[in-house]
């Protein structure tokens, strides 16, 4: 699963490209697919209030030029957004309050009597490559293996279901992934089909093949795990990084480090990753840059002093 223990200092992470998301996010909030891009099941609702609470409280402590917290919940001083978390009705979906304030897109899952968690709460307005009705009430299982997730059922379910089970809310974890997309919207990827496409009709077949390198982009995901103390869901908060392939191909050692990794897929994976249409363009390219680095005097002994995520 790859997790690893999260510095409670690094929950949500905010960049200056801060207001480019939350325009972004607000934009998809106003358009005529919104109801489809959240929702908080009635029974979970304390829940999905306990994370708003959450950020009101995190947010100020951690961006205090950013945030300001008042009697009633929060200001944002970028937007001049208010929150007012105490009135009831709250003004929207708590999970679209909170997920108005960060650059990530949210989900909680709740345990039910049968022991399974289950996804009930989310606002996913940025994913890219999935859609939120799609998933909802879906338990964890089969969130993945609707998915296709390579490896799930015989390597991972065992492992995530455990740790669901385990994880505290004083010890948040996080994980990273990545996926190359050819073409350059960060909120829906829109060449392996359109967003409101029926089944069958959305996946890497329908991605054209080998577009030049100018549509590559690499998007890179991170994704913290919390249990939450009050309610007891497992709220996923999941970051995305989106950049063109030849901009990050400027940093030290990156293209041969992706090339490697990209021919590193198994058969599994790379039908997940859509690679056969764009191994052909992409790897040539990371080649090419990989070679002319070395030209310049790239020194590969020292790649692991240098390594850091996600470039």
């Amino acid at each position: 699963m790859g997790l690893r223990t999260m510095d409670w200092n690094e929950w949500i992470e905010l960049d200056n490209n801060y207001r480019a998301f939350h325009a972004k996010k607000a934009e998809r909030l106003a358009s005529p697919r919104a109801a489809k891009l959240y929702h908080t099941a009635p029974e979970v609702y304390d829940g999905a209030v306990e994370l708003l609470e959450e950020l009101c409280s995190y947010l100020p402590q951690r961006y205090p030029t950013m945030f300001k917290k008042t009697a009633v919940g929060m200001d944002n001083v970028v937007t001049g957004e208010s929150l007012n978390i105490v009135e009831r009705p709250l003004r929207e979906d708590p999970m679209v309050m909170c997920a108005r304030q960060v650059q990530d897109d949210l989900a909680i899952m709740f345990e039910r009597p049968d022991g399974q968690y289950y996804l009930l709460a989310g606002c996913i307005l940025l994913a890219g490559f999935w859609r939120l009705e799609d998933k909802l009430g879906m338990p964890l299982s089969e969130i993945h293996t609707s998915a296709s997730v390579p490896e799930y059922k015989t390597k991972l379910e065992k492992g995530m279901m455990n740790f669901f089970r385990r994880v505290k809310p004083e010890n948040p974890v996080v994980r990273n992934n990545y996926f190359i997309q050819v073409d350059d919207d960060l909120a829906w990827s829109y060449s392996i089909g359109p967003e409101d496409g029926a089944e069958g009709t959305i996946g890497w077949f329908s991605a054209e093949k080998d577009r030049a390198i100018k549509h590559h982009f690499f998007r890179s995901e991170r994704q913290s795990l919390r249990r939450l103390p009050r309610s007891g869901g497992v709220v996923f908060t999941i970051r995305t990084y989106f950049h063109p392939i030849t901009e990050i191909c400027d940093e030290p050692y990156v293209p041969g480090r992706l090339a490697s990794a990209i021919r590193s897929w198994n058969g599994e994976v790379s039908s997940y990753k859509g690679r056969e249409r764009f191994e052909n363009v992409l790897l040539e390219y990371l080649d090419k840059r990989h070679e002319e680095q070395l030209a310049d005097g790239l020194e590969l002994e020292k790649e692991d002093e240098v390594r850091q995520y996600p470039w």
